[in-house]
């Protein structure tokens, strides 16, 4: 009669083991189909957001950049008022430098003017660029009337010249002062300052 007592209260531990492995799985289940959820909230809803708003801070700065190099500087977006009104400032500003500007970027350059050297049976050539500058605005605006005789003048006192005195060391000092003495006998008047090179080349 005392065997049976023994063997209910071995029985019973059993069910208990089972609840509690299947109650240390339950966490475990959960973290596995949840992380992939939290993951990609975390993604859409922070990650994707602040990357976009970088990314349009950073083309708006480029195209701000971009804009000042060109000399169409735009105010941005997001400015207030005080901010447009400092915009429009900058832009008087520019406006007035380049009309100051306009005169001595309009004015015409002697530029690639070539011909060939005297006596070489056209194998060798000189080609020259260069600026015409007057005694004053005055001068200037008489220069440029003449800019189609005087590169007809250049063309002429150019081909002129020979291996020689082109080998000379003074050669470029040499043609500057002929160039000068012949535009100003073409205006009729000592107008014309001096004549800088950017290009003197002899091949």
């Amino acid at each position: 009669m005392s065997d049976p007592a023994p063997d209910k209260s071995a029985e019973k531990p059993a069910p208990a083991a089972g609840k509690s492995a299947g109650g240390g799985m339950l966490p475990t289940i959960i973290a596995v189909v949840l992380a992939p959820v939290l993951s990609w909230a975390v993604v859409n809803f922070v990650l994707i957001p602040k990357l976009t708003k970088d990314i349009k801070s950073e083309l708006t700065t480029i195209m701000a950049q971009a804009s000042k190099r060109d000399g169409t500087e735009v105010a941005p977006e997001h400015d207030d008022g005080a901010g447009a009104g400092a915009g429009a400032g900058a832009h008087g500003a520019p406006k007035g430098d380049a009309a100051g500007k306009e005169k001595p970027e309009v004015r015409p350059k002697f530029e690639n003017l070539t011909v060939n050297i005297a006596g070489t049976q056209g194998t060798r050539y000189l080609k020259v660029t260069f600026n015409v500058v007057g005694k004053n605005d005055a001068a200037n605006k008489k220069i440029d009337a003449k800019y189609a005789e005087m590169v007809d003048t250049t063309l002429t006192i150019l081909a002129s010249l020979s291996m020689p005195e082109l080998d000379e060391p003074s050669s470029k000092a040499v043609v500057r002062g002929r160039l000068v003495a012949a535009f100003n006998d073409l205006l009729k008047a000592p107008l014309v300052e001096q004549v800088f090179f950017s290009d003197f080349v002899v091949q």
